[in-house]
């Protein structure tokens, strides 16, 4: 069975287990590969309390979009979020304290939000692995579904290009600030959703040039 019509399974599998409209929508439109300057990308970051979406949540989430090639600043957002739990020694990281997140939102405001942003967009993460646990693990309790859309992962583009030179990779070398630097962009704080979700889209944009 091919990946495309494996994904595409999944996806009309998970569309009838979805309870969210615009989720239902998401998983029913058609998958398309189209050039770069052509495709619409959301670049999504999460601040969460543990690396292991089964232990922690998410703290904070931020998107930025580009599209024709370009940073839409005017379609940013950024949400703290309110925990069930406590920050605890997370907050050393990401330097949310506990009084900060209980102004936030319910998280299924924040993705409420999200959702109808992504139609028709492929999704840039640094280190997708993590950040898609988080939000999969959120979608299906709140809406039965997981996302299934196209991703970029610039942390493992990064890490091909790197393995294709022959190039040692040292622990670090995949950090989103050693990768910006690799590209000459300028340093920038991180550990800030929407400062980090920015600085993956100006990363996003360097790869291709």
């Amino acid at each position: 069975m091919s990946s495309a019509l494996g994904i595409n399974l999944q996806r009309m599998w998970w569309r009838h287990k979805a309870t969210h409209p615009t989720l239902q929508a998401l998983l029913s439109e058609p998958l398309q590969s189209q050039p770069f300057q052509q495709t619409r990308y959301v670049v999504i970051d999460l601040e969460t309390t543990a690396l292991d979406p089964e232990q922690g949540e998410i703290a904070s989430i931020a998107w930025v979009v580009i599209e024709q090639a370009t940073i839409c600043l005017n379609q940013a957002a950024h949400y703290h979020v309110r925990l069930e739990k406590e920050v605890g020694q997370s907050a050393v990281f990401h330097q949310l304290t506990d009084s900060d997140l209980e102004q936030g939102v319910h998280i299924k405001e924040a993705l409420a939000a999200l959702l109808p942003v992504l139609s028709h967009s492929t999704l840039v993460f640094h280190n997708a692995h993590l950040d898609m646990g988080f939000l999969n693990k959120a979608l299906r309790a709140l809406w039965g579904a997981p996302l299934l859309l196209p991703v970029v992962d610039t942390l493992q583009v990064e890490r091909k290009r790197l393995q294709q030179r022959t190039e040692a990779i040292s622990a670090g070398d995949l950090r989103l600030f050693q990768c910006r630097q690799r590209y000459g962009l300028p340093d920038v704080p991180l550990h800030d959703a929407l400062g980090d979700a920015l600085a993956t889209a100006e990363l996003w944009l360097a790869m291709q040039h």
